[in-house]
């Protein structure tokens, strides 16, 4: 049986860390105008636009990539709940945010520990 660490998930072809927090909203797109009736007429533009709130611990090297995935579109491939499989979308990372953690200044191997938090929006 196949479990949600079976399925990491990938920035275009890299599999990027492990989020300690991945939380996902789901929108439609309607167009709504009001009739001479009174009424409203709704049309749906688009069904389960993907907004993803995410948040990640990471070296140095990552919190870089971050900055650069934060420049163009990406392609994410991630578990979706509906398909129970992988899914890939074209999206945008927005709002990022990075912190460098604290008393990480000396740590071998890395510039320092950040935690990277960031909005994924679906194009």
């Amino acid at each position: 049986m196949a479990m949600l660490r079976d399925f990491p998930i990938y920035f275009g072809s890299e599999q990027i860390p492990r989020p300690i927090k991945w939380q996902e909203k789901y929108e439609n797109v309607e167009s709504v105008n009001s009739t001479e009736a009174g009424t409203d007429q709704v049309l749906v533009v688009r069904y389960g636009k993907l907004s993803v709130s995410a948040q990640f611990n990471c070296s140095s090297r990552w919190a870089a990539k971050f900055v650069t995935y934060a420049k163009g579109p990406i392609d994410v491939k991630a578990y979706d709940l509906e398909t129970q499989d992988y899914k890939t979308r074209s999206m945008r990372l927005r709002n990022l945010q990075v912190t460098l953690e604290e008393n990480s200044y000396n740590m071998d191997g890395t510039i320092g520990l950040y935690t990277v938090a960031c909005s994924l929006e679906e194009y």
